[in-house]
């Protein structure tokens, strides 16, 4: 199981790493339906790691639905699942310089099939993750 240092600094990134998503997500020029619906799916995961966050500052390490957290921040969980495709759809969007970026709108660089897959795996995360937080309130 992780410990509560590591689960932060899970969800620290995952944060981190959502913002900088949305924020290329935004610059795609005449953005097509695909590219909209991971903008989307980025900002609702923003959010819930947003309340996950908040709860983790605010919780306690032995309540129940703290362990389901740790659970998800194991290596290979799903927390780092997220955070690979995260930084899988990163690497497609992100513009390295700001020269380049004046000189070429981002272009979309995925298809179909790898934006379902990224989609698919934010969502199952999002699940897990809403689980946890309604885990809280019982």
């Amino acid at each position: 199981m992780a410990d509560p240092l590591s689960i932060t600094a899970s969800v620290i990134a995952i944060l981190q790493l959502t913002g900088e998503v949305i924020k290329y997500l935004n610059d795609v020029k005449d953005a097509p339906k695909e590219c909209r619906q991971c903008r989307k799916e980025a900002a609702s995961l923003l959010t819930l790691f947003y309340r996950l966050d908040d709860h983790l500052q605010d919780g306690r390490s032995n309540e129940p639905w703290y362990r389901v957290v740790r659970s998800l921040a194991v290596p290979d969980g799903p927390i780092d699942q997220c955070k690979q495709a995260l930084e899988q759809l990163r690497s497609k969007v992100m513009v390295e310089n700001r020269a380049h970026k004046l000189r070429t709108m981002l272009l979309w660089k995925f298809s179909k099939a790898e934006v379902a897959s990224i989609l698919a795996r934010m969502e199952h995360l999002k699940s897990l993750v809403s689980i946890a937080l309604e885990m809280d309130h019982l």
